[in-house]
């Protein structure tokens, strides 16, 4: 059998089983049934709405992380404003106690 290299050839013989199957399937019916429709058409309208959410969320979570960015480069601004103003020191959040940062000590 000729053709061209490196592209499998098909069998003849399967594929005009395959074809004189399918044109049983289309003499006996040719729509499904309604039940199996309504079915098939609910599954892929959740589907649809499901992934419409997960869009909905990433793009959320897109606009969070920009204003995360935005925090953190706030925090490290108003870090620099206490390091000039008080020294290397430890700060404690919750009382505003300023500790000093012990130094390196050398040998």
């Amino acid at each position: 059998m000729l053709g061209v290299p490196g592209k499998k050839q098909k069998n003849p013989a399967i594929t005009k089983i395959k074809l004189n199957k399918m044109s049983k399937v289309k003499d006996l019916v040719s729509k499904v049934e309604n039940g199996e429709l309504s079915d098939l058409q609910e599954l892929v309208k959740a589907i649809n709405q499901y992934q419409l959410q997960i869009g909905g969320l990433e793009a959320q979570k897109h606009d969070l992380l920009h204003q995360l960015v935005g925090i953190k480069k706030s925090l490290n601004e108003l870090q620099q404003k206490l390091e000039d103003k008080y020294g290397n020191v430890s700060i404690d959040i919750q009382s505003g106690e300023i500790k000093e940062n012990e130094s390196p000590k050398e040998d």
